[in-house]
């Protein structure tokens, strides 16, 4: 799990975590976006973030 189990998805997003070895990102589900338009821009960077890793690999 994560070093912190009560953190938030507004905590956790924006940098990789390991998860059990697995790099991992956080991020806002496309509903919550939906539900909550201000969230498009966080949206937009966390996909940002996996594109970059994508990138490398």
């Amino acid at each position: 799990m994560f070093e912190h189990e009560t953190a938030t998805v507004k905590d956790l997003r924006g940098k990789w975590h390991e998860v059990q070895g697995i790099p991992t990102a956080v991020a806002y589900h496309p509903l919550a976006v939906r539900r909550r338009p201000n969230l498009w821009t966080s949206f937009l960077e966390d996909w940002q973030l996996l594109a970059s890793k994508m990138d490398k690999i």
